[in-house]
């Protein structure tokens, strides 16, 4: 499913989705085809991450996220995470 087809199907929900298929644009992986493991109404965000922990407690191999379908595109940016090590 793509996120337009999300949106249209489920608007104004939080969603628990699964990638399955993504490219990488610069700095940015744009996700290209999405499954919806779970919804809930906009007002259940609580109730949406407590289901996400849950499944990712439960199925620590699939990669999860929670979104909402406010969202105009779907895509993850690379923050460029820096390690710090405590000074000596």
């Amino acid at each position: 499913m793509t996120w337009e087809d999300a949106k249209r199907i489920l608007p104004n929900q939080w969603l628990i989705i699964e990638p399955i298929q993504a490219h990488t644009e610069g700095n940015k992986t744009i996700l290209d085809d999405i499954t919806v493991v779970d919804a809930f109404q906009e007002e259940n965000s609580k109730n949406a991450l407590l289901q996400y922990v849950k499944l990712h407690r439960k199925h620590r191999e699939r990669e999860l996220l929670v979104v909402h379908t406010s969202r105009p595109e779907l895509d993850i940016i690379d923050k460029g995470w820096i390690a710090v090590r405590p000074a000596l």
